[in-house]
């Protein structure tokens, strides 16, 4: 079985999922709600601009969480068992996973974003290429934080076995992974683009290479 097999597999079952219902739509609505009831909507951040910082935070964090539950839930239940009865890498398992969760939740950051262009040109009626480029960087980040809380989702589901000790890892690597890409950025580095995406891709492996190493020598 492929990895493209195995990923189709379970980006099945994650945009079916509850989780990923909230993000599509609930996340970019609360977006919106919470642009006009700010104070002085002159001087407010753009739609997109505060999107971006919703779906990071709340969207990453759940996708960790998704996908960290699901995995200690099918260890618990020896579904892995009948799983590597076929020809099947367990690398393939965890990257599989890794890819459908960023996947969804990177197309709901997209839709919340796109939707909110729309959203800033209805109530703002301007745009400049400072707000583009703004929004552009937002959206790197976004997805760089994103990226490491699905690999850091996946290492958690992969070395505990507890469902309450893996939603309190979940909580901690995703304040590590915030604070990873955020804190740097308010010293304005010369590179703002660039950095999240070393980062993001940099953590991201090693969290991945960390769960596939211990998933490798887990006994089924």
């Amino acid at each position: 079985m492929s990895l493209w097999l195995l990923f189709k597999d379970e980006l099945k079952g994650f945009y079916k999922s509850n989780v990923m219902i909230i993000l599509w739509i609930g996340l970019p609505l609360l977006s919106v709600i919470f642009y006009l009831f700010m104070p002085n909507p002159d001087n407010q951040a753009s739609i997109s601009f505060i999107t971006s910082g919703i779906i990071s935070s709340f969207g990453g964090w759940l996708a960790a969480m998704m996908l960290a539950i699901q995995i200690i839930h099918e260890e618990s239940h020896h579904v892995y068992d009948l799983f590597l009865i076929r020809p099947v890498r367990r690398s393939q398992i965890i990257l599989s996973k890794y890819l459908a969760v960023f996947f969804c939740v990177a197309l709901a950051c997209i839709l919340a974003l796109f939707l909110s262009f729309f959203a800033d040109y209805f109530f703002i009626n301007k745009y400049s290429s400072a707000l583009v480029l703004e929004t552009i960087k937002s959206l790197v980040i976004s997805l760089a934080i994103i990226s490491i809380e699905c690999a850091a989702g996946a290492f958690v589901g992969v070395m505990v076995s507890s469902v309450i000790v893996g939603v309190i890892l979940v909580v901690v690597t995703h304040n590590i992974s915030s604070l990873t890409i955020i804190m740097p950025l308010m010293t304005k580095p010369h590179y703002p683009l660039l950095y999240p995406v070393v980062v993001g891709i940099s953590l991201s492996v090693v969290f991945l290479f960390l769960s596939i190493e211990m998933f490798k020598r887990k006994q089924f």
